[in-house]
């Protein structure tokens, strides 16, 4: 019958593997958990399946009939099927009724078929078409979107960072950006024939290796409309992805990003020993604080690495000697991942304004201002600062201790070095320094229990993602069963059709 349609095993398990990406977990309506298979009038033929926000298309090399068929399919059984199959085999798709379809398969040299439920074609969620010119994603491009989907936020509760910012508001120079309020990636020097800045939101199939090495990347976006939020669409060469993006604005972000001037100690890290440096972070004391605390040191030329295991324990020094130091002694502290990545990105400039202000990683036209962490007590910990102004991001990890370090969300303004707090509005000095000094007392005690405030606010967040996770792990186990379930099921299936094979 013209409505069969037939699928090359080998293929067919590139394409799944990619599909199952955008499956949703949670299926709440029936269609979101078959794959749509189309032939058009040329015999050619892709599979696309979709959770609503996202749409994935696998545009298969193989050639069927040249006439229009189109067949929903329970993504499950197809993909059990191909499983058993050799790669050499071929599938087909035969409609038996409005909502029954027939899966052919070759066993032992002869023909088994497994009846599934399916649903009419016309059923299936309408995918927005986007219009315009596609623009080449070249590799610097490609490289930096990755590396800001790494700094972007997961946080749902703010989705306008969930992901890498293509910002073209400034005609002079388009960036790519990605933050959590803790460190940001930003990267420039592009100039992309993009009207307006759009949000590349993050997905784990942007990040899958079938898809990364799929050929040139292609871009084309969609703003907003009345009907719907603005969308974007990355195509490669068999692959094309499409997805809803974030009607909102994004922050602006150069506010935050402090005076270049006010850099004073510089560190400088030959490119040829990043991999020596990247082992001996990894293998310094790891610290019990959430966030694997690890020290950055100048003393006169030289650079080292701090890391303990206790918060009672002496720093255990590294001298790294592939690296160069300049400017006044500092000792700064920061999370050892953030650490990490910013070498893995090969950003090997440092520079520190003081140990309580962002430091900067940068290499041609590439960087990331980084928080650094607040050390309570010991000869080389950094005074404790001023309160945030914004509770920070929800951690995966319990609460912290009265000995451990909290970032500090990223500020809008960087406080100039040696500013005059104390001075009047014409430079005079306070009227007493008793009425100073209480006025210090009663502001401490206030900051200090904001701080409290925040220590607890922060805990009872992360007592609920641990909740949410444990109830992730108990879900994801009873997926696995059912699918063993479902495997074993499609067995005793064949197992039965053989039965009634007869030769």
């Amino acid at each position: 019958p013209m409505q069969t349609i037939s699928l090359p095993v080998a293929e067919l398990r590139t394409a799944l593997a990619g599909l199952g990406k955008v499956i949703p977990k949670r299926i709440t309506l029936a269609v979101l958990g078959q794959v749509r298979v189309r032939r058009d009038s040329s015999g050619l033929i892709d599979l696309t399946v979709t959770d609503l926000d996202r749409f994935a298309t696998y545009s298969m090399n193989h050639r069927g009939q040249a006439e229009p068929a189109a067949l929903l399919v329970p993504f499950g059984d197809l993909d059990n099927i191909a499983k058993s199959c050799g790669g050499a085999d071929l599938i087909e798709l035969v409609p038996v009724s409005k909502n029954t379809l027939s899966i052919r398969f070759p066993v032992g040299g002869q023909s088994a078929e497994h009846h599934c439920e399916s649903a009419p074609p016309e059923e299936f969620p309408l995918q927005p078409e986007v219009q315009g010119t596609s623009i080449a994603i070249h590799e610097a491009l490609r490289s930096s979107i990755h590396e800001a989907l790494e700094c972007a936020s997961a946080d749902p509760a703010r989705p306008v960072l969930n992901g890498a910012f293509i910002d073209v508001r400034d005609d002079s120079a388009h960036y790519v950006v990605g933050t959590d309020g803790h460190h940001l990636f930003s990267s420039n020097s592009f100039s992309l024939p993009l009207k307006e800045s759009i949000l590349i939101t993050e997905h784990k199939f942007l990040g899958w290796k079938g898809f990364q090495q799929d050929g040139e990347w292609k871009l084309r976006t969609m703003l907003a409309k009345d009907d719907g939020p603005p969308c974007f669409e990355i195509a490669s060469d068999h692959w094309c992805f499409l997805s809803r993006s974030i009607d909102s604005q994004f922050p602006q972000w150069k506010t935050v990003l402090p005076n270049p001037a006010s850099y004073q100690t510089m560190i400088s890290i030959n490119p040829d020993a990043v991999d020596e440096v990247m082992v001996a972070v990894q293998r310094l004391p790891l610290g019990e604080d959430r966030h694997h605390t690890i020290g950055l040191e100048v003393t006169g030329n030289a650079f080292r690495l701090l890391g303990r295991s206790r918060p009672d324990l002496a720093w255990t020094k590294i001298d790294i000697q592939e690296a160069g130091a300049t400017g006044p002694e500092v000792t700064i502290f920061l999370d050892r991942r953030t650490l990490l990545k910013a070498l893995r990105f090969g950003l090997t400039r440092i520079e520190i304004i003081d140990s309580m202000s962002p430091l900067r990683f940068s290499l041609a036209g590439r960087q990331m201002i980084i928080m650094p962490l607040r050390m309570n007590g010991g000869p080389n910990a950094a005074a404790s600062p001023p309160p945030a102004t914004a509770a920070p991001t929800p951690s995966n990890n319990p609460p912290p201790q009265a000995e451990q370090p909290t970032p500090p969300p990223m500020q809008t303004n960087t406080p100039t070095l040696g500013q005059n707090r104390t001075a009047g509005a014409n430079g005079s000095s306070t009227p007493t320094a008793q009425t100073t000094t209480s006025k210090e007392e009663a502001k401490s005690s206030l900051e200090a229990a904001l701080v409290q405030i925040e220590a607890i606010k922060t805990g009872f967040r992360e007592t609920i993602n641990g909740l949410t996770r444990l109830g992730d792990h108990i879900r994801q186990s009873m997926r696995e069963q059912k699918a063993s379930e479902k495997e074993i099921q499609t067995v005793r299936q064949t197992l039965r059709s053989l039965q009634g094979v007869r030769i």
